[in-house]
C-alpha cells in the first residue's frame, strides 16, 4: 500500500518543481537510501520527459543527466537525441527515444524496478561526491566517467616508490598522484592508470611515461637514479597487469646485464620511454575498440543462461497473431561460479541439491515500459542431474507495438520448504522480442505461419511428437513441420489448389527440393510434413526452407529455419 501510495504521489509532481527533484533523487542515492530507489528513478524517467517543456527550470542539471546518457550508450540514435536537448534544439520525440531505450536497458524484465536506471542513478552521484571536478562539464575527472561507464573496478592500487633512496630525493623529483584500475571481468584490456599532475588539475586517463619526472629523464648525471625509478615503477604496475610486464623485463634485465644490450644507459632509458609510449598508445587504440562503451553489473557473479529457444507466430480466427515460445535448459552443464558458492557460504546460504526455475515473461508497451508480468516457478528436483524438457509459454494478441521480454533464473531453494521455495538466485539468461513482427491477419494476401519443428516418436507419425528447439539436428532425428497457411484463394467449383515445397540448402552444397500438390475445401490449411533429412549429409549449417504457393491466386509465400547438421 506505501508504494501505490508513492507512485501515485509521484504522478502528481509539478514539472516546475525539477530542483527539488534533483535535489530529491540525489539525496536519496548518496544516503544509498535503497528502499526508495525504485521511486527516485521514477521521477528520474518522469524528468527526462519533461526536458522539452519550457516550465522546467533547471536545465543545467538536466542537461548533465542528457550527457551521461550519451556517454553511456552505443545507440547512435539515443545519443544523437541526447545531444539534441543538450543544445536546446531536441523535441518532445527525442525525450521519448531516451526513455524507451532506458526501458530496453531493463536487465531483469520480471520485475517492476529497472534496476539500470537505479544501477546508473548510484554510480552518478557516486562519482559527483568522490570523483568531483567542478571545471568538468559532467562536474567529474576521468575516475567519476569510468566509474558511471564501468562500476567499481576489481582492482584499485596506488603506484608508489618502495625504492627508500628514491623517497629521499629532492621534491622536484615527484611521482604524481596515480591510481591503476583493472576490470577483470569485462576484458583484458580494462586497465586505465589516472594521473593528477597537479593539485589543481583532474585525474586523467594518461600512460605510464606519465609516471617518470620529465626533469629526470633529461639528465644524463642522474641515469642511476632514472633506471632506478623506471624499475620501482614498472615493477609495481607490472604486478597490477601484465600490459607492463615488458616493460619492467627490459629495464630489469638492462640493470642486471647492461653489456648484453647495445645502447649507453642515457640512450637506452630514451629507447625504453619510446617504447612504452607506443605500448601504451597501442593499448588505448585497442581498448576503445575492444571494450563495451558500458557495463552493468546488476548480475553480480551469476552466470549466464543461454536457453535454447525457437518461437512461432499463428493467426486466430479473428486475425491476431498468437505466439508459441518453446525452450529448453540443459541444467547438467550449468555450475555456480565459485566466488558465489564462497559468498553464500559467508552469507549463511546454503546451497541445496534441487532448483527451481523461474521464467517470466513481460509485455511492454509503445516506450518499451512494462506492462504485465507473468511468473512460472518448475521444481528441478533433481538440481544438477536434472532431465532436460521442454517448456511452452502462450502468447495471445501479440502485436508489433507490444513487445515481448523474457526471463529465467535458476535458485537454489529454501531448506525444508514445503512446497519448494527459490532462494539464491545464481544464473540468469533474458531475451527482448523487439524485432517480432505480427502475421498479417487482414486477409489481402496469402500468409504463412512460422514453421514449427518437431521431432516425432516414430517415423511418420505425428501423434506425440515434441518440439524441436535444438540447432543442431543429425540424420536419424525423426523431423517434422507443423505449419499452417491462411487465406487460399477458392477456384469456381469452391477448391483450392496449392503446392507445398520444401528445401534443404547451404553455401557449399546444391539445393535439395520436395514439392507436393494439394487440393482442399478450406481457406486455411493446418499440416504436418515429414522431412526427409537421409538425403542431406554435409557437416555444417544449412536452412530449411518451406513455400506455400497458391495456384489460383499465383502468390507464394515461404519461410526458413537454420539448424546444423552433425554426424
Amino acid at each position: 500500500m506505501t508504494r501505490i501510495l508513492s507512485l501515485c504521489w509521484l504522478l502528481l509532481i509539478s514539472v516546475q518543481s525539477t530542483v527539488a527533484q534533483e535535489a530529491e533523487i540525489a539525496q536519496i542515492f548518496i544516503e544509498e537510501d535503497v528502499e526508495r530507489y525504485e521511486e527516485a528513478s521514477q521521477i528520474y524517467l518522469q524528468w527526462i520527459g519533461a526536458t522539452t517543456d519550457p516550465d522546467v527550470n533547471d536545465h543545467d542539471a538536466l542537461k548533465r543527466h542528457l550527457q551521461w546518457i550519451a556517454l553511456i550508450t552505443s545507440d547512435k540514435d539515443v545519443k544523437q537525441s541526447a545531444q539534441l536537448l543538450v543544445g536546446d534544439i531536441g523535441i518532445s520525440e527525442d525525450a521519448q527515444r531516451i526513455i524507451s531505450w532506458w526501458h530496453r536497458q531493463d536487465p531483469l524484465p520480471a520485475t517492476l524496478i529497472n534496476e539500470r536506471i537505479e544501477e546508473h542513478l548510484y554510480r552518478v552521484y557516486y562519482a559527483q561526491e568522490n570523483y568531483a571536478y567542478r571545471k568538468d562539464s559532467l562536474g567529474v575527472d576521468d575516475r567519476g566517467r569510468i566509474f558511471v561507464k564501468y562500476g567499481q573496478p576489481w582492482r584499485q592500487e596506488v603506484i608508489t616508490l618502495k625504492d627508500i633512496q628514491l623517497r629521499v630525493l629532492p621534491f622536484e623529483f615527484r611521482l604524481p598522484r596515480n591510481e591503476i584500475w583493472v576490470y577483470r571481468g569485462i576484458h583484458d584490456d580494462a586497465h586505465f592508470l589516472f594521473v593528477q599532475r597537479s593539485r589543481r588539475r583532474p585525474y586523467k586517463i594518461e600512460t605510464s611515461e606519465s609516471l617518470i619526472p620529465t626533469n629526470l629523464r633529461s639528465s644524463r648525471r642522474r641515469i642511476g637514479i632514472l633506471f632506478a625509478w623506471m624499475e620501482d615503477v614498472y615493477g609495481q604496475l607490472a604486478m597490477q597487469h601484465d600490459h607492463y610486464g615488458s616493460m619492467y623485463d627490459a629495464v630489469s634485465g638492462y640493470t642486471s646485464l647492461p653489456t648484453a644490450v647495445p645502447y649507453q644507459p642515457f640512450e637506452f632509458s630514451h629507447k625504453i620511454i619510446h617504447d612504452s609510449q607506443v605500448k601504451d598508445d597501442q593499448h588505448q587504440r585497442r581498448r576503445e575498440e575492444t571494450l563495451p562503451v558500458s557495463q552493468t553489473r546488476v548480475y553480480g557473479n551469476t552466470i549466464q543462461l543461454n536457453p535454447e529457444i525457437r518461437f512461432s507466430r499463428f493467426l486466430e480466427s479473428d486475425g491476431s497473431t498468437r505466439v508459441e515460445a518453446y525452450w529448453t535448459i540443459d541444467v547438467r552443464d550449468l555450475r555456480p561460479s565459485r566466488y558465489m558458492r564462497r559468498r553464500s557460504r559467508q552469507l549463511d546460504y546454503q546451497a541445496s541439491s534441487d532448483y527451481i526455475l523461474s521464467v517470466g515473461l513481460t509485455t511492454r508497451g509503445n516506450e518499451f515500459e512494462p506492462q504485465n508480468i507473468q511468473i512460472r516457478r518448475y521444481h528441478l528436483p533433481e538440481g544438477s542431474n536434472s532431465t532436460p524438457r521442454i517448456y511452452s509459454s502462450i502468447i495471445p494478441n501479440f502485436s508489433t507495438s507490444t513487445p515481448i521480454s523474457l526471463q529465467w533464473s535458476l535458485h537454489w531453494t529454501v531448506p525444508d520448504s514445503i512446497p519448494p521455495l527459490p532462494d539464491v538466485t545464481w544464473a540468469i539468461g533474458t531475451m527482448n522480442l523487439d524485432t517480432l513482427d505480427a502475421l498479417k491477419g487482414d486477409g489481402l494476401s496469402l500468409e504463412l505461419s512460422d514453421l514449427k519443428p518437431l521431432v516425432m516418436e516414430s517415423p511418420n507419425s505425428f501423434i506425440r511428437s515434441t518440439p524441436f528447439v535444438n540447432r543442431q539436428i543429425s540424420s536419424d532425428t525423426p523431423l517434422a513441420l507443423y505449419f499452417e497457411a491462411y487465406f487460399l484463394r477458392f477456384n469456381d467449383v469452391d477448391q483450392t489448389n496449392y503446392t507445398i515445397e520444401y528445401s534443404l540448402s547451404s553455401q557449399d552444397t546444391d539445393r535439395i527440393t520436395t514439392f507436393f500438390d494439394y487440393e482442399g475445401g478450406s481457406a486455411t490449411i493446418r499440416e504436418f510434413i515429414a522431412i526427409d533429412l537421409s538425403q542431406w549429409n554435409t557437416p555444417g549449417p544449412f536452412t530449411l526452407t518451406l513455400k506455400v504457393t497458391d495456384q489460383i491466386a499465383q502468390s507464394s509465400v515461404a519461410r526458413s529455419i537454420d539448424l546444423e547438421y552433425v554426424e
